[in-house]
């Protein structure tokens, strides 16, 4: 890995982990997600997925238009409250299903 700059990942669609946590947003926005198996090279992700060997699953937390990283850049109140009902459910189901999840050696 060259200093100052990271690669981008990808993680399978079909990837149990992908597929436990679609199947969370889902229950939790009551939306199909909408999934990009590649992840840009823009944020540290490649020391999780790469070097520790994890799986990475990136939940956004905004919208298209939100300008991110502009001058302008915002994010609206629905998004957030939508975003905490999202990663909350995703806690709850991971904290409920315990063993049954992917990976899992208890």
């Amino acid at each position: 890995m060259e200093l100052g700059k990271f690669h981008a990942t990808r993680l399978d669609p079909a990837d149990p982990w992908v597929l436990r946590v679609a199947a969370s947003v889902q229950e939790t926005t009551c939306k199909k997600p909408v999934l990009l198996p590649n992840l840009a090279g823009s944020i540290p992700n490649e020391s999780f997925s790469e070097t520790l060997g994890l799986p990475t699953v990136w939940l956004p937390h905004s919208y298209p238009g939100c300008s991110q990283h502009a001058p302008n850049e915002h994010i609206l109140l629905s998004s957030s409250r939508e975003a905490l009902r999202m990663m909350t459910g995703l806690f709850w189901d991971i904290g409920d299903t315990g063993a049954a999840l992917p990976g899992s050696s208890t």
